[in-house]
């Protein structure tokens, strides 16, 4: 059991360690679209619609088919056609057949008793035996259909597919600036909480050199134990935050790794640090709804139900076809002869419709009424992304505002501590006072650094309302 236990410890030290992963904005944008389940399914959908596309526009085409038959009957049918006495029939001057029948003497056809003309002569006629036989019968044929006038249907329903296929491109296009949202609130997350443990471990640094003062001062009989026991409360505080700091950290990480698809437990760096000012131009940028990929989905939404009233309508039209074909066919033997035979048949069908109870224009009544919907629900909708472009537009402006005055404050508040600090050292400072510029001085760096991550948040979030977010 001993020996088992150190060759356990042998290789737990020897496991190799997962390599630290040096990244930076545009190489973790580039991670999360490769790995995005959600992207991929955008992309599938996008492959959907074409092949829905070239689907309808098949119904152009004429359609080939073939067909064949082939059956297997063991018993032969047998019939039998009666046979009996048939009339006769003799030429005249003229060599036409006139009926052999007797002739009176008043010149008229002699009759039996059912009333039936007599013949002179009779031909016997005896009975026929007929077999039929269906043991291999089979048939092969092809067939061309071509549709010539479907009442639009065929127009219509490929249209429409048409706007399917660059609904999709769009959404392709929302779902990449979707993932890049969240990659980057997941990054500068990321960034934030690197600086927050800097800003931590500068805290603990200062409160540990007070500490340690105070216990050499009092020490030297020159501090009461109270200030070393307020130093030290504030000391286990800066620990405190170190450590929910280093924990944000690890957990930031992590969900960065799950969105560019590394292991969890990746250790990371990355090379981008949070800047306080705003990129070049971005508040000089058109703002167009059109450049937004969820505006011109319902744009396509509206387009695809005016198709849909039109393929509504077509079902109520007439409708024209023509068909051709040829076959080929044998095996059904009659007394044993067996025939073969081949053929080339053709059509032309026409429907009209006449009267249906008011049923195709109730239906085309309903896809109007959806295709409304549609349209009424686009307009609502634009109106709330012009709300959400201003919004967003108001707070990037609110971001950078508050980076400039966190950071007069972080210059202030060390400005401050500074001063309390050598106040202090001459005794004209209190320890309380010190402690609190101390804490001041820490918020103020700590909002400072949030307020850049907010500023980068905003950016992206802005890029994004007004579809410039892929670019």
């Amino acid at each position: 059991m001993k020996y088992c236990i150190i060759i356990c410890i042998l290789l737990a030290m020897y496991q190799p360690s997962r390599a630290q992963q040096r990244l930076n904005l545009q190489q973790c944008r580039a991670m999360a679209l490769d790995y995005s389940k959600q992207l991929a399914i955008a992309d599938r959908q996008k492959e959907q619609a074409v092949w829905m596309k070239k689907e309808y526009r098949a119904n152009y085409y004429p359609r080939l088919s073939a067909s064949g038959m082939y059956f297997y009957n063991q018993k032969k049918q047998e019939y039998k056609l009666s046979g009996g006495y048939l009339p006769t029939y003799v030429p005249d001057a003229a060599g036409k057949l006139q009926p052999n029948v007797i002739v009176g003497a008043d010149g008229k056809p002699v009759t039996g008793v059912n009333g039936t003309p007599l013949f002179h002569e009779y031909a016997f006629l005896p009975d026929i035996p007929i077999t039929l036989s269906l043991r291999g019968v089979y048939m092969a044929g092809v067939q061309l259909q071509q549709p010539i006038f479907m009442g639009g249907k065929v127009r219509a329903a490929h249209q429409a597919a048409k706007f399917g296929e660059e609904l999709a491109d769009e959404n392709v296009r929302l779902n990449r600036s979707e993932v890049l949202v969240e990659l980057e609130q997941a990054y500068w997350q990321y960034v934030r909480v690197q600086e927050l443990v800097t800003v931590a471990e500068k805290y603990k640094e200062v409160t540990s050199e007070l500490v340690k003062n105070l216990e050499d001062a009092r020490a030297a009989g020159m501090a009461p134990l109270n200030d070393v026991l307020k130093a030290q409360v504030k000391y286990n505080d800066a620990l405190l935050q170190l450590q929910q700091a280093r924990h944000g950290q690890t957990l930031a990480g992590m969900n960065l790794c799950r969105l560019i698809g590394l292991e969890l437990n990746t250790p990371l760096e990355l090379t981008d640090s949070l800047s306080g000012t705003l990129s070049p131009g971005i508040l000089s940028l058109p703002v167009d709804l059109a450049q937004r990929p969820d505006y011109n989905m319902l744009d396509k939404q509206v387009e695809m139900k005016r198709k849909e009233v039109n393929v509504t309508r077509s079902d109520f039209l007439p409708q024209v076809g023509v068909t051709a074909g040829y076959s080929y066919g044998g095996g059904l033997k009659l007394n044993g002869d067996d025939s073969h035979s081949a053929s080339f048949s053709a059509m032309a069908s026409v429907e009209i419709p006449i009267f249906n109870w008011g049923e195709g224009r109730n239906k085309i009544r309903v896809a109007k009424a959806e295709e409304e919907i549609s349209r009424l629900n686009k307009e609502k909708l634009a109106e709330m992304m012009q709300l959400e472009i201003s919004g967003n537009r108001f707070k990037l402006t609110d971001a950078q505002t508050r980076v400039n005055l966190t950071r007069s404050a972080l210059a202030q508040a060390e400005e401050n501590l500074k001063v309390s600090r050598d106040q202090y050292d001459v005794g004209m400072e209190t320890l309380t006072n010190l402690l609190e510029a101390q804490v001041q001085w820490q918020q103020a760096w700590s909002d400072w650094v949030d307020a850049k991550a907010a500023l980068r948040l905003s950016e992206a979030e802005y890029l994004k309302s007004i579809g410039k977010l892929n670019n």
